[in-house]
């Protein structure tokens, strides 16, 4: 009796066949598919990205940098000394006496067309931080040469 056993499990016709069948499967995976496209939740921004182009090409030499950094303002520091005006420009340019002199150091510092060998540009931020003693109408007149010598971005205070 074991011999006949031992030899139906060696006939291959006497196998019994073992058959995978991945029709099932297939139709699992479907359903998991359909399952998460549905479940999943698209938000509104995801689908849009917002940009915006320029309406004309700017020429290569008008480009700002990438990563521009912060620009660091000229600070003028106006101060009474021995009861006359004293303009301080912290050594990025000559000491002026009087506000013509600053007017004209500054307008020599200015880039222009006729002057490309200038410091600063016209919108370069000039800080104007003036001591609690010195009158009003000193900073005025030092406020009026920054103007008059082709800045515009002039403020008032300190190093902030």
């Amino acid at each position: 009796m074991a011999r006949e056993h031992r030899t139906k499990l060696r006939d291959p016709r006497a196998r019994a066949r073992v058959s995978l069948s991945i029709t099932p499967m297939i139709d699992v995976v479907f359903q998991l598919l359909i399952y998460f496209l549905l479940t999943a939740g698209f938000m509104g921004n995801e689908r849009h990205l917002r940009a915006q182009m320029q309406s004309e090409p700017r020429p290569a030499t008008a480009r700002q940098p990438t990563l521009a950094l912060e620009v660091e303002p000229l600070v003028l520091r106006v101060a009474r000394v021995d009861g006359g005006l004293s303009i301080g420009t912290g050594g990025a340019l000559a000491n002026p006496r009087d506000a013509r002199e600053l007017e004209r150091i500054l307008r020599d510092a200015l880039v222009a067309p006729d002057s490309p060998r200038g410091f600063f540009t016209a919108d370069h931020p000039i800080r104007i931080a003036a001591e609690p003693d010195v009158p009003w109408q000193d900073v005025v007149e030092v406020f009026n040469a920054v103007v008059a010598a082709g800045y515009r971005s002039v403020a008032f205070g300190g190093d902030r």
